[in-house]
């Protein structure tokens, strides 16, 4: 059986809208959209030369280039702080305009910057807090995340849904 988020992303897709993927960590937000990018993804010429031009941002592609590159061609992407700016930028537009449908992100993009989509679908329902070890999502954290889905002046509706990773995690939400 797939993942939970790959149903949701692929219904999320067929009704034609885009979905935002929080993760707690730069490699999990990497590793979903590497697995959504295969599975779900489709090419275009206009997603070939934006995966090119994020392939190159650098001048010579690291392996970070390449794999964001690979998620990129096949209208899937990943968001975090260890892209470079232009990096990010790109993604973004791809997504404000329509090319990019689905982009998995540590939280941070739910902070400051202005992307609405129909889903916005939070993965995990506890974050590393450093000496702290585990602990829950902030509200605040939650608000702005699930704030993404269904913008006003975006869309008439959106879904924001929390993925609790294990049976006693939901249980006690």
């Amino acid at each position: 059986m797939k993942d939970p988020v790959q149903h949701i992303v692929e219904d999320t897709l067929q009704r034609g809208k885009q979905a935002l993927i929080f993760l707690a960590t730069k490699p999990s937000a990497e590793k979903t959209a590497e697995d959504v990018a295969r599975s779900l993804g489709s090419e275009s010429k206009e997603l070939a030369k934006l995966s090119e031009e994020i392939l190159h941002d650098l001048g010579k592609p690291t392996e970070q280039c390449r794999r964001l590159a690979y998620c990129v061609k096949r209208g899937i992407a990943y968001h975090h702080a260890g892209l470079t700016h232009g990096q990010r930028e790109k993604v973004e537009d791809g997504f404000r305009n329509g090319l990019i449908k689905v982009i998995c992100s540590t939280p941070t993009l739910a902070y400051g910057i202005d992307i609405p989509a129909f889903r916005s679908i939070i993965k995990g329902v506890q974050r590393y807090g450093g000496k702290y070890g585990m602990q829950w999502i902030p509200v605040l954290d939650y608000m702005q995340m699930a704030g993404r889905a269904g913008r006003p002046k975006f869309d008439t509706v959106g879904e924001a849904l929390l993925i609790a990773g294990t049976q006693a995690e939901a249980e006690k939400m």
